[in-house]
């Protein structure tokens, strides 16, 4: 299978890497144009601008942090395509893949995480509301990152391009054997993917039947708002995701007939990848020019508010400090008459 990929790389004529060069340079281009300035303001509108945050809210500032991180590595890549070798030498290639790799991590455990959250607000509001105060989102936040910075270490290894073919290639995945690639794969699918997925699929569907139930319009729609960030990221990584199955299944069989359909689809499903990372601002700036304000940063503060709940949750707690009281006053009179 080794010599099977290897081959399938010198088989590839100059024109049919011209084209795959020329339309990863454009995809990529527009992801970094869009993204990098959106993800930006997603951060400033959030970190800067409101005054309280909340999980959702919080999540959503470190999703784009981390989509902010990944399209920064975009410039080099676009360069890259353009003059079709690697000019950074090899250290900074793996430290690259490193960054890309913790990055991914911490999109697709934060994805997960703002599932089960959701899941939380609707069905078990009480046990979110105590998380809540003790911060245990917060914490939960700060091991997705150091969880995600060790598991994109397992990549490190895998990047051994050799520096003595011209030109010289930054390739993401290089092998010692079968079971290492084997091994990598089985990992990142598992991890990166399965079991995430897995997870959000039952919140949502849960979250579907019940948010058919409810009749708080405003509701409905900042839940609809998390449900397309969250359906557009899942979207975006299937197909990566089935071409790493399809890669697994041919070295399973030992065959070769799949290699061309793993490396053409690697590429397109890869640039899905990359444009995941500047969808999300697009939805949010979506929502805000539908609301009606003169200024479009307050549409999208706005917007955040809805989506945290703001509003619902201080409404909420006045409720809860009402009741509370009601029926201090209720005990304290009960206990006049009876004396």
């Amino acid at each position: 299978m080794l010599s099977c990929n290897l081959s399938a790389e010198l088989d590839q004529n100059p024109s049919s890497t011209l084209i795959k060069n020329v339309g990863a340079l454009i995809l990529l281009s527009l992801a970094f144009i869009i993204g990098a300035p959106g993800n930006i303001l997603v951060m400033w509108c959030i970190y800067k601008k409101l005054k309280n945050i909340s999980v959702t809210v919080l999540l959503i500032g470190n999703l784009a942090l981390a989509d902010f991180l990944i399209l920064l590595s975009l410039p080099i890549w676009i360069y890259t395509f353009a003059v079709n070798k690697w000019i950074f030498g090899l250290v900074f290639c793996k430290i690259l893949a490193y960054v890309i790799y913790s990055n991914l991590y911490v999109s697709v455990f934060l994805i997960t995480l703002l599932s089960i959250e959701r899941f939380l607000a609707v069905f078990r509001p009480f046990h979110l509301q105590r998380w809540t105060r003790r911060r245990v989102f917060q914490k939960i936040t700060i091991f997705i990152w150091i969880t995600a910075a060790l598991l994109g270490i397992h990549s490190i290894p895998f990047y051994n391009p050799n520096q003595s073919k011209q030109p010289f290639q930054c390739i993401l995945h290089e092998y010692n054997s079968d079971t290492q690639k084997l091994i990598f794969l089985v990992l990142e699918s598992c991890v990166g993917f399965l079991i995430p997925f897995c997870i959000i699929i039952i919140c949502y569907a849960y979250l579907w039947r019940k948010l058919r139930e409810m009749n708080l319009a405003n509701r409905r729609k900042s839940d609809k708002i998390i449900i397309i960030v969250v359906g557009t990221y899942v979207m975006c990584w299937i197909p990566y995701h089935i071409f790493t199955i399809v890669d697994i299944i041919s070295v399973f069989l030992g065959t070769c007939s799949l290699a061309g359909i793993v490396d053409t689809g690697g590429n397109i499903s890869g640039a899905l990848v990359f444009i995941n990372s500047c969808l999300n601002p697009i939805c949010y700036f979506y929502y805000a020019f539908r609301m009606k304000s003169p200024s479009k940063i307050i549409r999208l503060n706005m917007v955040f508010e809805k989506i945290g709940g703001t509003d619902t949750e201080q409404k909420a707690s006045e409720n809860t400090e009402n009741t509370t009281d009601r029926t201090h006053i209720d005990n304290i009179a009960i206990v006049a008459l009876n004396v």
